[in-house]
């Protein structure tokens, strides 16, 4: 078994069942518009919920200057399903500000209004609440109501946004405090990237401390890192193609790795990392979750089936 089944087989999984329950609705289960968003306890401030799915291929890229797709590009294809994205470019910025719509949005129905105060939303990205930082937030927002992501399974393709719709205040200089909110829903089509063990819960905190050069990459790589129960080696030039990196050489990005593992053991994310320069292997030490730990010892319990 090679160190990428894992993930391509619970990717592959993860958006099968998105497509069948597009394709078609099971007995006796509720339709996603109907489904509640709920995570489990713990829940506090500073939980987030990161779709594995999405955190494992470059919808969310490590760059900092986008693109423009005017056609799709392929942001991820493993297991036999393919995703793609058209429109302007996502990074980690961008996925900051979808994890704190997801997480405001817990306890709510999928495709429901969901409206917050714009500085709640700020602050819970750990943003300042300037005029800059609104321009930036809306301009977020705006590129996940208008970036298409398509999925296409060997039964089905799905083309949708991740957010269905936002509204958000004209006038943030003269609206009063109370009127400045935001209003958004999220695409109900999506509820299965939230669905039992397909995200993975963790500490804001420990996010926000990932600042600096090789923050877009440590960032992408936060999240790749954190769904996985075991850390598999991966070659440099994998990860290089995972996150959607620009670097022209391998000796620039490999630079940029090794400054983005050192945020990721400065603020406690892993316990240690090394890139050999035989293989060009990394390799990261992590100590996983009380139920990453459950998982791993479940899977090792299991007998093999002939």
């Amino acid at each position: 078994m090679s160190a990428q089944e894992p993930l391509s087989k619970e990717l592959a999984e993860t958006i099968e069942r998105l497509g069948q329950s597009i394709a078609a609705k099971k007995e006796n289960e509720p339709p996603p518009s109907l489904a509640i968003l709920q995570f489990p306890l713990p829940f506090d401030e500073d939980t987030r919920a990161v779709s594995n799915s999405l955190a494992r291929g470059s919808l969310f890229a490590a760059v900092k200057d986008r693109q423009y797709f005017k056609q799709y590009v392929i942001v991820g294809e493993v297991g036999g399903v393919k995703v793609e994205f058209a429109g302007e470019q996502l990074n980690q910025d961008d996925h900051d500000t979808l994890l704190q719509l997801v997480a405001m949005a817990n306890h709510k129905t999928y495709g429901a209004d969901v409206c917050q105060a714009v500085n709640a939303v700020l602050r819970g990205v750990g943003r300042t609440t300037h005029q800059e930082q609104r321009r930036q937030l809306f301009d977020q927002v705006s590129r996940l109501v208008r970036g298409t992501v398509r999925l296409t399974t060997p039964n089905i393709r799905y083309e949708g946004h991740l957010l269905d719709d936002a509204s958000t205040p004209l006038d943030q200089a003269t609206l009063p405090q109370f009127r400045r909110h935001l209003a958004y829903r999220l695409n109900p089509k999506f509820a299965r990237l939230y669905a039992d063990s397909a995200y993975t819960l963790f500490d804001l905190q420990e996010r926000i401390k990932l600042k600096g050069r090789g923050s877009e990459l440590a960032k992408w790589l936060h999240l790749w890192i954190i769904g996985n129960a075991t850390q598999y080696p991966h070659k440099v030039e994998t990860i290089r193609q995972l996150c959607g990196s620009k670097d022209k050489t391998l000796r620039s990005f490999r630079q940029k790795l090794r400054q983005a593992l050192d945020l990721l053991k400065t603020a406690g994310v892993i316990t240690a990392w090394q890139i050999d320069p035989t293989s060009d292997l990394v390799t990261i030490e992590r100590m996983p979750s009380l139920s990453q730990q459950k998982h791993v010892t479940r899977k090792a319990n299991q007998k093999p089936t002939n």
